[in-house]
């Protein structure tokens, strides 16, 4: 079909259009962005199950330490006990007292190994919690970064639609000046997933890249260079470019 040249103008336009609009559809549906914030989800959930283990640790700890002060108080109460007892002394032999002395010693010397293991899981307990305190300060930081994308894509989103908006609205004048045959074969190409429209520079397709024979080639090179041909491949209008 030939057509003028306000129409091989508008074509041109639309072409243009089309292209910025599915660059711009592609961008939204594929966020620049997304791999980022996938990464950062997965890191988000990686830190999740080191902090649980690592608050499962702190815990264990500190269940260990409450229970060496029960064992160490038992051990004080009996001291006291029996230093009580001692100090008493009724009724009780040279070998009752020796002995009662000997039981002293042996709980002191219980609670001194008691709370030297207390010393030791307490330190045990501050780097737990020294490593816990580094995971949440790691975590914080990737869900501060998750939401900063996370918002970044959103608003981005809103802007591509703006954006497709304007390209959707551009592209009316220019469809509205070609002929519904020229519009009606361009809108098939592209509900298949091509450009619609493309300018030859050569004897191929630029929509789909089929070569153009060597006859029709030469036959078009002879044509109006307004004359729009239909590509026997994908069906997209063809126009040589002037």
């Amino acid at each position: 079909m030939l057509i003028t040249d306000a129409q091989r103008t508008a074509l041109e336009t639309l072409i243009e259009l089309t292209a910025q609009g599915r660059a711009l559809r592609h961008e939204h549906e594929n966020p620049k962005r997304a791999a980022e914030l996938q990464e950062l989800v997965r890191k988000h959930k990686e830190l999740g199950d080191e902090r649980t283990q690592a608050s499962e640790v702190v815990e264990t700890h500190r269940a260990t330490i409450a229970e060496t002060n029960a064992l160490i108080e038992a051990q004080k109460m009996k001291i006291e006990k029996k230093t009580v007892e001692l100090n008493d002394g009724t009724g009780l032999t040279s070998r009752d007292l020796v002995n009662l002395q000997d039981e002293i010693a042996g709980h002191e010397t219980r609670v001194a190994e008691l709370e030297e293991n207390e010393l030791e899981e307490m330190e045990r307990l501050e780097a737990a919690e020294s490593g816990l305190s580094a995971i949440d300060d790691r975590l914080a930081e990737v869900t501060a970064a998750g939401r900063e994308a996370q918002t970044a894509v959103k608003d981005r989103k809103a802007e591509l639609n703006g954006l497709l908006e304007q390209n959707e609205a551009a592209a009316r004048e220019p469809r509205a000046a070609l002929p519904q045959q020229v519009v009606t074969a361009f809108d098939a190409n592209v509900r298949q997933g091509g450009p619609g429209a493309a300018l030859l520079t050569g004897p191929n397709c630029q929509a789909c890249g089929q070569e153009i024979g060597g006859a029709a080639w030469h036959a078009m090179l002879g044509a109006d260079v307004n004359e729009t041909y239909e590509c026997e491949e994908c069906e997209a209008v063809l126009l040589r470019r002037s």
